[in-house]
C-alpha cells in the first residue's frame, strides 16, 4: 500500500500504544518513540491505540497488517492484556513468518522490567532507553534489507536489543519458571541501553494534544533514574543512573513549551531530587508560566518549594508516606519519622496550599496489623494539622487518602517477596478504610486486590503467559480464577524465594 500524499516516507510504521488515546498521548515514553519516527525522513508514521473494543487510528489506517513495522510502547504491566487483542483486531498473526507480515517491536518500562510475559508477541524488544537504539534500528529498517533473519542478526548486535526467538525456554525440570536460554552465539545477558545524559534529547511531546490525561500541560522530562532506592520500586534499577536536565537545556525547552501551554509538567522519577528545582520553578514563573511536578518526595519538601508550588496555583499536593510506622518505612527505604510527614504538611499549609493527598500501601513485607492500623493514626495527626491551619485561614482544606496493595516487582529488593494473601489484603484495606471513615472529613480510596494480583502476575510471570493474556481482564481477576487460567499462578505470586527468575538475563547499564 502506498503512503497517502503529504505523509512522506515509504516505510509504513504503526506507532502503537495498548491503551486509549487519552492515556497514550500523555505518556512521554510513547511520545518519545513517536517523535523519533516522525523526525526521521523515510517513514510514513500512523498512531494506533486501543479503545477497549477496537483499534483507533486517528491518522488513518484500517489494520496493523498493512504496515511494515508495528512499534508498541508498553509502560504498564496491566496493559499487556491488550496486546493480543490489538494484534488479532489488526489481523496480524505473530505466528506467521516475519517476512510475510509486519515486524513487531516493543519497548517501554513494562517490557524493560520483565519482557517475558509478552516476549513471544514481539520480534524484537528494546530493553532500557530507546534513544541510543532507535536511530540504528531505523537505519536497518530503511536499509532495504530483504532478508529478515539478517536484519534480526544485525539488530541483535545493538545495545539493549532482545530478540525472543533467539532464546529457547525449555520446560523446567525442577524450576518454577520457563527460563530464557540463549541460542548458539547469542549473549547470555542483554545489557540495558542507556543514555549518559538527557540534555541532548529530553523526553517531550511529539504532538501536543488537548483531549488527554494531562492535556492542560506541556510535559517535559527533567530527570531519569532515582537515587531513592526504595525497596519496592524498580525505577532506581531499570532507569539507570540518575541524570538531570541542565538549566540551559531546560530554558530552551521551556521557550518551546510556553508556545503551547502555560503550565509545564515536570516529569521524572526523581523530580524532587533535581539540584536546581527551585531555579526551574522560578524560571517558569518569570516567563508567566506555572509548573506541576510529577511527584514530590515527602522528605524533600522545603518551605521554599512549598512557596513555589503555591505561586504556581497548586491547591493540592500529593505526598507518599507509604507506611504507617517508621519501622516499616525504614524497611521499604523511606525511614523518616512521623514528624517529617507532619512538617511537610505544615509547610504546605503555611504556603497556602490547603489540600493534601496521601499515598499508602498495605501488605508490605514485614507488615503487621498494627502497622496498617497506624496509617489511621498518622492520617489523623495530619488531618488535625490541616484543620488547625484551615481555621486560622478561614477555610479548612481536605485530606484525601489512597491505599493500595503492595505489588512485588522485578529488579527490586522485594522481587522475591510474596504478595500478601487475599484475606490479609482485604482485611487490612477494610481496617484502614473503616478507621479513616470514623475520622470524618477524610476522602478514602482503596485499590483493587484483584487488580493487584493481575499486575503482580504480569510483572513476575514467564512466557507461558503470552498465550493467555487475551483471557485476562485489565481490571483484575480473583486468585481462584487466575489459578484456573494460569498454571503455577499461585506459586509465582507466593513461592519465588528460591526460584531462578526469568528476568535475570537483563544486565545493568
Amino acid at each position: 500500500m502506498s503512503p497517502p500524499p503529504g505523509r512522506g516516507g515509504e516505510l509504513r510504521i504503526a506507532a502503537a500504544y495498548p491503551n486509549s488515546y487519552w492515556v497514550a498521548m500523555s505518556n512521554l515514553g510513547y511520545q518519545t518513540t513517536l517523535r523519533a519516527f516522525l523526525e526521521r525522513p523515510g517513514f510514513d508514521v500512523r498512531r494506533v491505540f486501543w479503545d477497549g473494543q477496537s483499534l483507533h487510528f486517528p491518522d488513518g489506517g484500517r489494520s496493523l497488517s498493512e504496515f511494515d513495522v508495528v512499534a508498541f510502547s508498553v509502560s504498564y504491566q496491566p496493559d499487556m492484556v491488550h496486546l493480543p487483542r490489538m494484534l488479532e483486531a489488526g489481523r496480524l498473526s505473530i505466528s506467521s513468518p516475519p517476512g510475510d507480515r509486519p515486524i513487531v517491536i516493543g519497548g517501554g518500562v513494562a517490557l524493560t522490567i520483565n519482557p517475558e510475559p509478552a516476549a513471544p508477541l514481539f520480534d524484537l524488544i528494546v530493553i532500557g532507553d530507546s534513544e541510543p537504539v532507535l536511530p540504528a534500528l531505523m537505519d536497518l529498517f530503511l536499509s532495504g534489507e530483504c532478508d529478515v533473519e539478517s536484519l534480526f542478526q544485525s539488530a541483535s548486535e545493538l545495545p539493549g536489543i532482545y530478540i525472543p526467538s533467539l532464546y529457547i525456554t525449555p520446560e523446567p525440570s525442577d524450576s518454577l519458571y520457563l527460563l530464557p536460554v540463549p541460542g548458539a552465539g547469542i549473549p547470555a545477558s542483554v545489557k540495558r541501553a542507556a543514555v549518559q545524559s538527557i540534555d541532548p534529547d529530553p523526553a517531550r511531546p511529539a504532538v501536543v494534544a488537548k483531549q488527554t490525561e494531562f492535556g492542560s500541560m506541556y510535559l517535559l522530562e527533567i530527570s531519569r533514574g532515582c537515587p531513592g532506592r526504595c525497596a519496592f520500586c524498580a525505577a532506581s534499577s531499570v532507569c539507570g543512573q540518575v541524570r538531570f536536565l541542565g538549566l540551559k537545556r531546560f530554558q530552551e525547552e521551556l521557550a518551546v513549551g510556553m508556545r503551547y501551554r502555560k503550565k509545564i509538567g515536570l516529569v521524572g522519577t526523581a523530580v524532587s531530587y533535581h539540584p536546581h528545582l527551585l531555579e526551574i520553578a522560578q524560571m517558569v514563573h518569570e516567563v508567566g508560566g506555572r509548573f506541576s511536578p510529577s511527584s514530590i518526595r515527602l522528605e524533600r519538601m522545603t518551605p521554599q518549594l512549598a512557596d513555589q508550588l503555591a505561586v504556581s496555583g497548586h491547591r493540592t499536593v500529593a505526598l507518599a508516606p507509604e507506611a504507617g510506622t517508621e519501622d516499616l518505612r525504614t524497611t521499604v527505604g523511606k525511614g523518616f519519622p512521623d514528624k517529617t510527614a507532619l512538617q511537610a504538611v505544615d509547610m504546605l499549609q503555611h504556603a497556602g496550599i490547603p489540600n493534601v493527598k496521601l499515598y499508602f500501601m498495605v501488605g508490605l513485607p514485614g507488615e503487621t496489623d498494627p502497622d496498617s492500623s497506624a496509617i489511621v493514626g498518622l492520617v489523623s495527626d495530619i488531618r488535625e494539622r490541616v484543620v488547625q491551619a484551615g481555621r486560622k485561614r478561614g477555610k479548612v482544606g481536605t485530606v484525601s487518602v489512597n491505599v493500595n496493595p503492595f505489588i512485588p516487582k522485578p529488579h527490586t529488593l522485594f522481587e522475591r517477596k510474596p504478595i500478601a494473601e487475599e484475606d490479609v489484603l482485604v482485611r487490612r484495606l477494610k481496617g484502614v478504610r473503616d478507621g479513616l471513615g470514623r475520622l470524618g472529613g477524610v476522602k478514602v480510596q482503596t485499590g483493587s486486590v484483584r487488580g493487584a494480583y493481575l499486575d503482580a502476575l504480569l510483572s513476575l510471570g514467564d512466557r507461558r503467559l503470552a498465550g493467555l493474556l487475551g483471557q485476562l481482564p485489565r481490571s483484575g481477576i480473583s486468585l481462584k480464577r487466575l489459578d484456573k487460567i494460569v498454571k503455577d499462578a499461585s506459586r509465582i505470586l507466593f513461592e519465588r524465594e528460591s526460584a531462578d527468575l526469568p528476568w535475570t538475563f537483563i544486565g545493568n547499564d
